[in-house]
């Protein structure tokens, strides 16, 4: 086993505690045996490692969610955080949308001036 395999066994490790208690085993295991076989493939084993660290932030996120929507960004989590109440939707719409033309509006300013 070489040292990179080493090193990435030990990223596993640290990796996999991020993960919900009872995926643990099975997601080692797992990448276990595929950073073991990454040197066969001309793969890097420190870089699937490395991988695996995304992978695992992203399955605990989900798993802690219940779901794996996307949260909404920019204008609109701002229009959601702003508008509240009865007909919240078609108010953070028009909100989301004002924001955008003026977030818009601006850069074309920057760029013709």
């Amino acid at each position: 086993m070489t040292s990179s395999t080493r090193v990435a066994l030990v990223v596993l490790r640290c990796t996999v505690a991020l993960l919900p208690r009872d995926l643990r085993a099975r997601y080692l295991e797992q990448w276990k045996a595929d950073v073991r076989g990454a040197t066969d493939l001309g793969m890097s084993p420190l870089r699937l490692a490395a991988g695996t660290l995304g992978a695992a932030a992203l399955i605990a996120n989900a798993n802690r969610k219940g779901t794996r929507t996307m949260q909404p960004i920019g204008p609109l989590a701002l229009a959601l955080r702003l508008v509240g109440g009865p007909h919240a939707r078609r108010r953070t719409a028009t909100l989301a949308a004002v924001l955008t033309l003026t977030l818009l509006a601006g850069a074309g300013l920057l760029i013709v001036g």
